[in-house]
């Protein structure tokens, strides 16, 4: 049987479709959270909201980039690049939950551009696109040959 020379282009289609759906519900959820936000005066559910919408984000976003589905881990990968994102996207929460259980507790030590740039949505979505990546190596490099 002859492989048809318009299935890439409908798999792509198909993701922007996905793409579009996943955009319109994560703003959905964000509306949503942030009217209850409003509503109850607790900040803390639009960050870890945030946060995984954006994880979510490039978790989809790899999806374009996996060419064989079987696991094959990159450990380089996955211990350089994904982990240290994963650390950085919630150490802002994990600080913010931190300062309202103790509550003498401040965290004047740590420079305020750490803390903006762990709140960045771009490490969320660098975690997530490296997750998946890593799991199915989709980048062969020299090395790995």
């Amino acid at each position: 049987m002859k492989k048809s020379k318009l299935s890439p282009y409908f798999w792509k289609i198909i993701w922007i479709v996905g793409l579009c759906i996943l955009s319109s519900l994560s703003l959905n959820y964000d509306n949503y959270i942030k009217q209850t936000t409003n509503d109850t005066l607790n900040y803390f559910p639009v960050i870890l909201s945030n946060l995984f919408i954006s994880i979510f984000f490039g978790i989809y976003i790899s999806l374009i980039f996996v060419k064989k589905w079987t696991i094959n881990l990159n450990p380089s990968l996955l211990y350089g690049v994904t982990i240290p994102c994963i650390l950085i996207s919630f150490s802002y929460p994990i600080l913010i939950t931190l300062e309202s259980i103790i509550e003498n507790l401040t965290f004047s030590f740590i420079p305020y551009w750490v803390l903006r740039l762990s709140s960045l949505e771009v490490f969320g979505i660098t975690a997530g696109l490296t997750l998946i990546l890593s799991i199915f190596n989709a980048n062969t490099s020299r090395e790995d040959k």
